[in-house]
């Protein structure tokens, strides 16, 4: 039974592939049968153009010869069919060769294969956890001309993707393109109930992807307290809690581990002491940061007695031992 179900899934994995397949062919066979089209039909404009142009100025000399139209011919002499029409002259002859040379060389790099851009033809740079076939989706150039493609356009498109931070694209002829990608990197991870976030420096949250170096600075955040909203709707964290944690992680050295909730905003282990600082929200950093100085030395002189300090107010910050009355600095 086993092995009849797992027939049964790689059957119905290679028909998906298969429809995926024609489906493609279907969307390559209906563009190229749009671009004949629009060809075709400004081949038709021309040629209507050139006839009219030719006939007016037939009727013009016609009308101007119209009174001796009627005179006999001379003798030796051939009547024409077409009075305006000179016979085909050298110059005439080459000037018909040059444009239907003109006519059959758009005709052929608009419809031929080596100027349509499909996935083989799109090389990436840069990327180190962003598939190829993932950015080549957010590029939606598959099947298009190069005729049609502007590189500024591709770089929009590629620039949306949330993970990438610059982009620039380069056409090569016949047929090929060239796109370097900046990929996003995390300064934090954001720790929830439902699941950990990649953080950047503007606040925004993602989720994470295959990194060989994670961050080491980590937000505790359970219920996910810090978020803000934005006008994107998109996942973000305080921007203000993030660059307090950042700061205080590169001043204290060895505090890469921060909790947030909405009572005591960011907390902290402090080194070398049994502390637990409460330092609040990101507002009026330098000044808790002074009074965290200047109380650390008695902090540290505790010893082994549990002790936390909260500077949330900075001018009225106090600390509290487990088994005394807040002490108010």
């Amino acid at each position: 039974m086993q092995i009849a179900f797992n027939s049964g899934r790689k059957q119905k994995r290679g028909s998906r592939a298969a429809q995926k397949a024609v489906s493609s062919k279907r969307v390559r066979r209906r563009r190229h049968a749009q671009t004949r089209r629009r060809f075709s039909s400004a081949l038709r404009s021309t040629h209507a153009f050139v006839l009219r142009s030719g006939r007016s100025r037939l009727g013009f000399k016609g009308s101007a010869k119209g009174a001796t139209s009627s005179l006999p011919v001379p003798a030796g002499a051939q009547a024409t069919l077409f009075p305006g029409f000179s016979g085909l002259a050298p110059s005439k002859t080459v000037s018909l060769l040059l444009l239907a040379a003109v006519a059959a060389a758009l005709y052929w790099l608009y419809t031929s294969e080596s100027f349509y851009i499909y996935r083989e033809n799109v090389r990436f740079e840069g990327a180190q956890y962003l598939s190829q076939d993932e950015l080549f989706a957010a590029c939606d150039i598959d099947s298009w001309s190069i005729f049609w493609l502007d590189p500024e356009k591709i770089e929009e498109q590629v620039m949306a993707h949330p993970y990438v931070t610059a982009a620039d694209a380069k056409i090569r002829w016949p047929g090929h393109i060239e796109i370097s990608v900046q990929e996003v990197r995390p300064v934090a991870l954001w720790a929830t109930e439902q699941q950990e976030y990649w953080l950047l420096e503007d606040g925004a949250a993602l989720a994470p992807r295959e990194l060989d170096v994670q961050p080491a600075l980590r937000i505790i955040d359970p219920s996910a307290e810090a978020r803000i909203a934005n006008v994107e709707g998109t996942l973000q964290i305080d921007k203000r809690i993030l660059t307090s944690a950042m700061i205080l992680s590169y001043r204290l050295s060895i505090v890469n581990e921060f909790w947030y909730n909405s009572l005591y905003g960011l907390n902290f282990s402090l080194p070398s002491t049994q502390a637990w600082i409460h330092w609040g929200d990101g507002y009026k950093f330098e000044e808790k940061w002074t009074v965290l100085q200047s109380l650390k030395p008695q902090l540290e002189a505790a010893g082994d007695e549990a002790v936390t300090l909260n500077v949330s107010v900075p001018n009225r910050s106090f600390t509290r031992r487990y088994d005394d009355e807040p002490d108010e600095q």
